[in-house]
């Protein structure tokens, strides 16, 4: 993702801890390389910092020197936790399986750099999550530890021994590399391929997690939603999803409301959202079809709750609009769910 500004793509701060925490297991003092690169140590900034990707890099590459460890990307993987991304990470271990995870990052990683973003594609055998890097000042060592990440996520929340069907990288093989790769994700591994991306075995795609919390999942990505609006000030999508959410249980969640709250007029915000090649009414459906799907996989919560929530106004406008969504009735689709034994 292009950064919507014309400074340098940033980066969440907080996961340069791990960066920390790896070269100080390795007998290497690790703030006179954070100072080296200008980069804030570790508890000397706000949660919520960003910085540039470039200057993330060249601590990753100060790492790798001062280690001799061209596998130093996945020394980092054990010392990143959920906490590191956030609401993001929250939401990722909240999410119901493998691929609600990959959606979420699909939909959300730029809340952790705007420098790559992912794409989920179904293929004949397996799904394919591909990491796109879009800024060409990631280095190869940090595209190892968020591939690392994600398969050691995968492993914290849905089995320890979860293994990819592969992994394939587009950096070359490392020197020295013995097999360490091949190692940690369990899988083959291609060097010098076109892309990054991890492949999933479909059997574990939509296998429920044990982690599984809709309630936490959905506050989440709601705070997520938040962020991003402030964050990317010039993007009308975000800060249009945002004010629907804000909206949506008043019961006037109109054009006109969204557009007066963004302090814009309803043609202004209708010509904003054809540049982007969408409009309010799409934004709204997907969002009450996301949301709701959400609040009917909670068992507790009554069908008039959610209705309000979404802001119809009775219940069986919002039964024929689930159904549309889903193809099935509220009813039957909690009971499916339900079935299922996801946790809440």
């Amino acid at each position: 993702m292009q950064s919507s500004t014309l400074e340098s793509p940033r980066t969440l701060l907080s996961w340069t801890s791990a960066i920390a925490h790896a070269l100080e297991a390795r007998g290497v003092k690790s703030q006179a390389l954070f100072e080296k690169a200008n980069i804030p140590y570790p508890g000397e900034s706000g949660a919520t910092e960003r910085v540039e990707t470039r200057k993330v890099s060249a601590l990753v590459r100060l790492a790798v020197e001062a280690t001799a460890d061209p596998c130093f990307g996945l020394q980092l993987v054990p010392y990143l936790h959920a906490s590191n991304f956030q609401a993001l990470g929250y939401s990722l271990f909240s999410s119901s399986n493998l691929n609600e995870f990959c959606l979420r990052l699909v939909r959300f990683f730029r809340l952790i750099s705007q420098s790559s973003q992912h794409y989920l594609e179904e293929e004949e055998d397996a799904y394919k999550l591909t990491f796109v890097i879009t800024n060409l000042e990631v280095c190869d060592e940090t595209a190892d530890a968020w591939m690392g990440t994600l398969v050691h996520f995968c492993r914290s929340i849905y089995r320890p021994d979860f293994a990819p069907q592969r992994v394939d990288l587009m950096r070359p093989e490392p020197e020295y590399e013995s097999g360490q790769f091949g190692n940690f994700f369990n899988a083959p591994v291609n060097f010098g391929a076109g892309e990054n991306a991890i492949y999933f075995n479909k059997d574990d795609m939509f296998a429920p997690l044990p982690s599984a919390n809709r309630e936490l999942a959905r506050l989440n990505d709601e705070v997520i939603i938040t962020h991003l609006a402030r964050l990317e000030r010039n993007d009308v999508v975000r800060r249009v999803e945002a004010s629907i959410i804000q909206l949506l249980p008043t019961g006037d969640c109109s054009r006109e409301a969204v557009a007066s709250g963004l302090n814009m007029s309803a043609r202004s915000l209708l010509n904003k959202l054809e540049q982007r090649d969408t409009s309010y009414k799409e934004i709204l459906e997907n969002l009450r079809s996301v949301l709701a799907q959400q609040y009917m996989e909670q068992p507790n919560m009554p069908i008039t709750e959610i209705t309000f929530l979404l802001g119809f106004s009775d219940t069986s406008s919002f039964s024929r609009a689930f159904r549309r969504w889903t193809g099935q009735s509220p009813s039957d689709y909690r009971a499916g769910h339900t079935a299922s034994g996801d946790q809440t």
